[in-house]
């Protein structure tokens, strides 16, 4: 669409919505049933115009008292007197039958006080009372539709940009009002609020607006004390960043370790994705710190590890057991570390919090560390799946190198990657981590079973965990004291099996990948 003069709302994260903002002198409706934020939504469109835009703006209240409605916003940070004091502001609390009649009214003192304080924004809230003051009549809707057609055109002819809120309910002639305001205005905005389990979730949904573009669909809404409203695109929406998918032919190193890197075909490629899948307790958290610190230590890059299931003061504990500290990388800034709860998780916040995380950092390799728990927090894999998708399109769009934990529930043996959200063909690589049974001794284990553009090996190799991370266990052929794993067979089974002939033994671990 052509080039079109917008205003900004100034809500955060909806004129992203919009696409920049709301064409300007739209009327816009705010449709959703008590509670839903309506009024909040009006209240903080006048108040950010007045603070972050310099303009003016009028408030219109039918039911709420004025010092209640200034009270209200006092909550948010929003100093609804102070601005009046400095004639910025101006909050008119009548009644629906006096306000029809300024509507009808030739001069009308509504719009001579807008135009005297140079308004350029209106909010008028519950607009529906305008027809329920006017129950005696027979033809509620036919006149109320009247009054509304009238109160547009006196916006347009003013140039006000305008939010109407209207209550969404059972009332007499609700839905003939809500159809009515529906069709007349230009944008119209739907909150919902709605209960998922024992928790609340609200959303915003543009159902239409004129003269511009938007993204469609439910978004994330958020309303904070001493923040206001916040709107989280959906992470389904499909991505606007113009260009063709980014492609790098470097490839870096995984964790440091040489005998790994040379299992995955000589490290990953820069914007690459890696599942890690294993039993809990394998070692997918230590590999995850050292994937970390290789990137800042070795080759400058910022990392971001995201965690589900351990606290961040846990995680640098656990670490430094190990001897890998990361309490420096994260005074400096190259590593950091992001913890949020899977108990009330919202994937559309999420989301956003990690783009923002990434970019404020620029970061360059990303951990998220406990996918599974992401069950937790959904209501199904179709929601699960599109987040994912949406965070390997931008791990790819921005050539984020990124390492995703998924931990598998079968302790000994495997026989599905992802059991539960059956993902793995849409990353680029995957990384086993198991536990094999061995007479009366657990082993670990390492393999990787998928490589893209890369020659890797298909060899099970036993690593330990001790000083420095992750090291692998050495190939000893002439080992005699004890056997070693390249003794056995099916060592992702249950019930690894021992050669007996030395020779057999020697073509299983030299088998290499043919794709």
């Amino acid at each position: 669409m052509g080039e079109v003069d917008v205003v900004k709302t100034g809500i955060k994260g909806l004129d992203s919505i919009l696409l920049g903002g709301i064409p300007k002198t739209n009327v816009i409706l705010v449709q959703g049933t008590t509670g839903s934020g309506k009024t909040l939504m009006g209240i903080e469109f006048i108040h950010s115009g007045i603070v972050d835009y310099g303009e003016p703006g009028l408030i219109v209240v039918f039911e709420t008292a004025p010092d209640k409605l200034i009270r209200d916003a006092r909550g948010f940070g929003w100093n609804l007197d102070e601005l009046q004091q400095q004639k910025k502001l101006q909050i008119i609390f009548t009644s629906p039958e006096v306000f029809a009649q300024e509507l009808l009214s030739p001069d009308s003192l509504l719009l001579e006080t807008a135009s005297e304080m140079g308004a350029r924004r209106i909010f008028v809230d519950g607009i529906g009372l305008l027809a329920l003051g006017r129950g005696k009549s027979k033809s509620v809707p036919g006149e109320y539709r009247e009054l509304l057609q009238r109160l547009i055109e006196s916006l347009n002819r003013e140039n006000l940009t305008a939010i109407l809120s209207l209550e969404v309910g059972a009332a007499p002639h609700s839905f003939a009002i809500m159809e009515t305001a529906d069709f007349l205005v230009d944008t119209v905005i739907q909150l919902r609020q709605e209960r998922i389990g024992r928790r609340l979730h609200r959303s915003l949904e543009v159902l239409k607006s004129r003269g511009q573009d938007y993204d469609m669909g439910e978004h994330t809404l958020f309303i904070t004390g001493g923040k206001g409203l916040e709107v989280f695109r959906r992470v389904q929406a499909v991505s606007r960043v113009n260009g063709k998918q980014c492609t790098s032919s470097v490839k870096r190193s995984v964790i440091g370790v040489e005998a790994i890197d040379s299992l995955i075909g000589g490290g990953v490629f820069d914007g690459s994705t890696t599942m890690v899948i294993g039993v809990s307790g394998v070692g997918k958290t230590v590999l995850s710190t050292q994937m970390l610190r290789e990137g800042s230590l070795r080759q400058k890059t910022k990392g971001l590890l995201i965690s589900l299931d351990e606290h961040p003061q846990q995680i640098l504990r656990n670490a430094q057991t190990l001897g890998l500290n990361l309490e420096e990388q994260l005074a400096d800034g190259t590593i950091t570390i992001m913890f949020e709860s899977p108990q009330e998780l919202d994937l559309d916040s999420h989301y956003a919090r990690i783009v923002e995380l990434v970019e404020k950092h620029n970061i360059q390799r990303m951990v998220i560390d406990g996918m599974s728990s992401y069950s937790t927090a959904v209501s199904g894999i179709s929601v699960y799946r599109d987040f994912f998708h949406a965070i390997v399109a931008y791990s790819k769009q921005r050539l984020l190198t990124t390492f995703f934990n998924y931990e598998n529930p079968e302790f000994l043996g495997v026989s599905a990657y992802m059991p539960d959200f059956p993902l793995s063909s849409i990353v680029d690589n995957i990384i086993l981590m198991s536990l094999v049974e061995i007479n009366t001794s657990l082993h670990r284990c390492i393999s990787v079973v998928k490589a893209r553009g890369s020659h890797h090996s298909f060899d099970t190799r036993e690593f330990v965990i001790g000083q420095g991370g992750i090291s692998l266990v050495a190939l000893e052929p002439n080992l005699v004291a004890s056997v070693p794993l390249q003794s056995y067979s099916s060592l992702l089974s249950r019930a690894p099996t021992r050669f007996s002939d030395p020779a057999a033994r020697n073509g299983a671990v030299t088998r290499q990948d043919a794709e």
